[in-house]
């Protein structure tokens, strides 16, 4: 770990190399001094503090809500109401597994009348596995999760959904976020007592390896360096929510970050291996690292790809094996011997005996030929694998670039961390380890590392997905050129209630739900809109548009489509570029009936669906998605088959449930079917008098079925409409 009192000689170091630090009698004005940058907010220890004792009103349920009632107070604003049951339980499905509730589900909790009736439907929600699936879909986003490579060769990344998976039992089990993120960086350097807890373990450090690389060209020195710079700047984004990577080229211009630091985290990156040559597209190239897993795995892939290897001369050899063949049947003396001249492992044994029979040496060879053929027809299939990285042979200290360029080597600086987040000097780096274990430590170190920053930056994520905005809106930038926290000792009260807890993701989810500024109504309150038009004080809840996996599963669900079984791969059927030239019309399937955390994530092909409704950018850290309105989602819900055959199987559900009520009853049903509410009375009046018309108007064209298609369109309405695709 780099010493405080070697600040200004490594700064020095760092100005000299990369040319655009200030002279030393600016040091105290220079952007980049760890010293002087720990008087940011961010990177001071975490606050005690308590609302004040008026905020403490009959409203509060919680200290959440003393907290968010101060400052509504302070700012001269009353709190809404809350949100009628039918909007709060949805939210709630919607938020913790991401899932809208069924009819019978909402008319059980409005039915039940013990106290902490929503508290159990809270604790339900939360050991759901669905859970898992919608918040791992969440952290996804931070790893940059994709099933293909992106950038200049999109070659698949077959092995992905392990990690991804991986990821939803972590979330499930409620692993603790210290052990989660020590798994995920330096899980296949850790201690195991079994082989099943060594290949989890192993799968989890597939975040260093899963993010976009350039393949094509490259000079191994530059991609070494250009892989320790993404996985730097994906660590520092969605651990520590902050622009490390801006540090490669100079002294930081923003935050406490010297390219001496940045190149004390690059060493431990650079000692890290996540690229290897193998067998791709009949070619040895460098690719993604791959290991066996289970007690064999090492021998099975040792195996498969030693065949790929020596497949090439395989080929070559079955070729001149079968041309001897035909040199010896057509009794060719003198091409023969030059065949065998040639390759001698083409011919068999008992065909290089001139002492044999020619039948019999023709047979002999024919054995061999059908051998070889034989082995090229059947190569062994693909053994149990994983994205995992290791050390390198000789992990090493790396040097400051001139200019961030990787053949401009400076002055070494020793692996270490971040000294704007360091109290004392931390743990020395062994010689022969690349460092990330102590790395995995220090950033949840609540002592002497970065462990306070990591902790506000996760309960800000999780207020961000529970909320529908940050207490920090710049959700991966806490630093000087982020925003300020709107209420700051909220901010801490939760980063400590989540040390307290063990690092546990669930206690805090479960005590923001339970909340009341959770239950809000989101109704609009022009007075209180004119002195907070953001709601940054949360005066109301948050309208949010549903996210595109969200709206496809409550689509599927919704018409009975949906299986809730986990799925493994679901790029099985693609070839080894995820997209090859000419055509590729499968690439971009969303067709399976699976959740959507399960579908593929083609960089630089992502379905219509995740295009239209703003998915995460899968080559980057995404903490807080765009949020767009758009004509071109209203056209994807009037034209797109998902969104016409879930209407139609809806209608058909509700036509055999209701086979002797008229349109009314049936309209009443599709509305509490999608949006878990009764239409009101002028609602029900246009839906029936819109069915009606258009059972005459289908029948009128001599459709087969003008009754099913009728309801199926209203259903589609339903669908389109903005109370379905947002959360109140």
């Amino acid at each position: 770990m780099l010493s405080r009192l070697g600040n200004g000689i490594l700064i020095g170091l760092a100005c000299a190399w990369a040319a655009t630090s200030k002279p030393s009698s600016a040091a105290a004005l220079d952007p980049s001094d760890p010293l002087t940058g720990t008087n940011h907010w961010a990177f001071r220890p975490l606050l005690d503090a308590r609302p004040e004792v008026a905020a403490r009103s009959d409203w509060s349920r919680s200290t959440i809500d003393e907290f968010v009632f101060a400052r509504l107070q302070t700012a001269g604003l009353r709190p809404a109401t809350d949100a009628d049951l039918q909007t709060l339980i949805r939210r709630l499905h919607f938020q913790l597994i991401g899932l809208p509730p069924t009819p019978m589900q909402v008319r059980s909790f409005l039915e039940d009348q013990r106290p902490d009736a929503f508290e159990r439907v809270v604790d339900g929600l939360l050991r759901s596995p669905q859970f898992g699936e919608r918040w791992g879909r969440h952290w996804l986003d931070l790893a940059r999760y994709a099933d293909s490579n992106g950038l200049d060769e999109n070659f698949l990344f077959r092995e992905a959904w392990r990690y991804r998976n991986w990821m939803i039992e972590s979330v499930n089990a409620d692993l603790p976020f210290d052990r989660f993120v020590l798994e995920q960086i330096a899980g296949d350097t850790l201690p195991f007592a079994s082989t099943e807890q060594r290949d989890r373990q192993r799968i989890a450090a597939g975040f260093l390896v899963i993010g976009p690389k350039v393949l094509l060209g490259n000079d191994p020195k530059k991609q070494r360096m250009e892989v320790a710079d993404e996985q730097i700047d994906t660590i520092g984004r969605t651990f520590l929510g902050l622009t490390i990577g801006c540090a490669r080229c100079h002294n930081h211009k923003f935050e406490p970050i010297p390219t001496a630091d940045y190149y004390a985290l690059a060493g431990i990156m650079a000692s890290t291996q996540v690229m290897e040559q193998r067998h791709m597209l009949g070619e040895q190239r460098v690719m993604e690292r791959l290991v066996g897993l289970g007690s064999d795995g090492d021998a099975l892939d040792a195996r498969y790809e030693k065949y790929w290897l020596e497949h090439p001369k395989l080929r070559t050899r079955s070729t001149e094996a079968k041309s001897a063949l035909e040199l010896l049947e057509k009794g060719d003396n003198e091409g023969f011997n030059a065949a065998l001249k040639k390759q001698p492992d083409a011919v068999s044994d008992n065909a290089k005996n001139t002492a044999l029979p020619t039948e019999q040496r023709v047979q002999a060879q024919k054995v061999l030929v059908a051998e070889l053929a034989a082995i090229l027809a059947a190569p062994p299939k693909i053994p149990p694998r994983a994205m995992i990285p290791a050390d390198a042979e000789t992990p090493a200290d790396e040097s400051i670039r001139r200019a961030g360029q990787f053949d401009q080597p400076g002055p070494k600086v020793p692996r270490g961390f971040l000294r704007v987040l360091s109290q004392v000097d931390g743990p020395t780096i062994s010689a022969g380890k690349s460092g990330r274990v102590e790395l995995a430590r220090w950033l949840v170190d609540t002592r002497h590392g970065a462990g306070h920053l990591t902790a506000r930056v996760l309960v800000n994520r999780i207020w961000h997905h529970l909320i529908g905005q940050g207490i920090v809106r710049t959700a991966d930038n806490f630093g000087r050129t982020g925003e300020s926290p709107s209420h700051p000792e909220l901010l801490d009260d939760l980063a400590r209630s989540l040390i307290d807890s063990g690092w546990s993701v669930k206690t805090v989810v479960r005590k923001i739900v339970l909340s009341r500024t959770f239950a809000l109504s989101s109704a609009h309150n022009p007075a209180a809109y004119g002195i907070d038009p953001d709601n940054r004080l949360l005066w109301r809840a948050h309208r949010r548009r549903l996210e595109p996996e969200a709206l496809r599963d409550a689509l599927l669900s919704t018409a009975g489509q949906l299986n809730l079984a986990p799925m493994d791969s679901t790029v099985w059927y693609l070839g080894d570029q995820a997209t090859a030239v000419g055509k590729n019309e499968v690439r971009r399937r969303t067709d399976f009936p699976c959740r959507s955390v399960y579908l593929p994530v083609i960089r630089n092909d992502l379905p219509e669906l995740f295009e239209a409704f703003d998915f995460a950018n899968p080559h980057a850290t995404t903490g807080a998605r765009p949020q767009t309105t758009s004509a071109t989602q209203g056209l994807f819900m009037l034209n797109n088959p998902m969104v016409l055959d879930a209407a139609e199987a809806l209608a058909r559900q509700i036509l055999a449930e209701d086979k002797t009520g008229g349109t009314s009853s049936r309209i009443e049903r599709m509305f509490d079917r999608i949006l878990n509410v009764q239409p009101t009375d002028d609602q029900r009046a246009a839906f029936v008098a819109f069915v009606d018309n258009a059972t005459k108007r289908l029948a009128e064209q001599s459709d087969p079925d003008p009754g099913l298609h009728a309801c199926a369109l209203a259903g589609q309405v339903i669908f389109s409409l903005s109370a379905f695709q947002f959360l109140e």
